[in-house]
């Protein structure tokens, strides 16, 4: 078992790789939502090497949805200025 450090691993392509692969989990946590995320980490566990199985039952997740409209907004963040 070697060890790597992040001075050897700089400039490598394998960090490159690492840095991309966590950048499209991110883009999945955001674009499937936490139930999607479960799903494919459950499908990912289980099937090593084979096909994603992705019509299996999902779960319920409980959301609150909250919209916020500022009137003259412009005008607040020129009077707080670096406060914002």
């Amino acid at each position: 078992n070697t060890k790597w450090t992040k001075k050897m691993l700089e400039g490598m392509e394998t960090t490159f790789l690492m840095s991309t692969i966590l950048r499209i989990g991110n883009l999945m946590k955001v674009g499937f939502g936490s139930a999607g995320v479960e799903i494919i980490r459950n499908n990912l566990i289980q099937r090593r090497g084979q096909r994603l199985k992705l019509d299996t039952q999902g779960s319920t997740v409980s959301c609150i949805f909250l919209f916020c409209d500022i009137r003259q907004f412009t005008d607040a963040t020129e009077c707080l200025q670096e406060e914002v």
